[in-house]
């Protein structure tokens, strides 16, 4: 990934950089135009893969948390991310340490709310119901009251759909 440090200080020009390391290296030499050493920027993220550039914007990355997050996405299972993006995007936690910790406790799966809704359907309950009463099965009434109830939640992350199925839980 590729990010630009914005230094809040007018007098000096921001650079661009692809590591923490080398974020420190040339954050330690850039002085402003008075000869000060500048301290604070923000970080923005200038390119990257879509799914990489949507969950560091979910994740807010600042200068304070920056090394975290370029660790985090150089080392984790992509499998995760749609976890901790759906965390982070629908507010179900305060932070990011928050969301790392409760990742596990989140039901993805890469469909659309009606596939899962009808999925968890025919799991409870079908078993019970003749096939032949079957086809008048409702599962998109069934799909919208799991949403409306806050069961289940579609998204979307990386180009692809995915649905919640414990979002009430977290």
């Amino acid at each position: 990934m590729k990010f630009y440090a914005n230094p809040y200080n007018i007098g000096a020009t921001g650079f661009y950089f692809e590591s923490n390391d080398e974020f420190l290296e040339k954050a330690e030499s850039l002085r402003d135009n008075c000869g000060n050493v500048v301290e604070e920027f923000m970080i923005d993220v200038i390119d990257g893969r879509k799914k990489e550039l949507e969950l560091v914007n979910a994740i807010g990355i600042d200068q304070g948390n920056m090394a975290e997050v370029i660790e985090y996405i150089e080392s984790s299972d992509e499998n995760e991310w749609p976890a901790l993006f759906f965390l982070m995007d629908n507010h179900h936690v305060q932070s990011f340490e928050d969301a790392k910790d409760k990742v596990n406790d989140v039901c993805i799966t890469e469909s659309r709310l009606i596939d899962a809704a009808s999925e968890l359907f025919d799991e409870c309950y079908g078993y019970s119901i003749p096939d032949n009463v079957k086809c008048y099965i409702d599962y998109e009434a069934f799909a919208r009251d799991c949403e409306i109830g806050g069961d289940m939640t579609e998204f979307e992350f990386g180009g692809k759909t995915y649905t919640c199925t414990n979002a009430n839980g977290l």
